[in-house]
């Protein structure tokens, strides 16, 4: 007979609604960063560009998670997450190295 742990119903309920308390929390912080974006970018007056920045962050979490679902399948879920770590480790290190203006060289 082998000893399997039953993980609480509330334990999965818990961790479903923090997701969800997680993404509106990075939703928040990009509607903070919109007043920077306009101004860096010149958007005032161009409400189309900064619905397209705003949605841009929906558009991501739905393909990301049909995608990230699918390939979880196919790879197996350790070599997602390290996936995943290789892309947000490139993804930080060049968003450190970015320069302010937006001119590299």
């Amino acid at each position: 007979m082998v000893n399997e742990k039953k993980i609480s119903s509330a334990f999965i309920y818990f961790f479903g609604a923090f997701a969800g308390i997680l993404f509106g929390y990075d939703i928040g912080v990009m509607t903070g960063a919109l007043p920077f974006l306009q101004h860096d970018w010149n958007l005032q007056n161009d409400a189309g560009a900064i619905g397209w920045i705003t949605s841009s962050v929906m558009l991501g979490a739905i393909f990301g998670g049909v995608l990230a679902g699918q390939l979880s399948d196919r790879l197996g879920r350790r070599k997602m997450i390290l996936l995943s770590a290789i892309i947000f480790v490139v993804g930080s290190v060049l968003s450190g190295i970015a320069p302010h203006n937006g001119i590299l060289f």
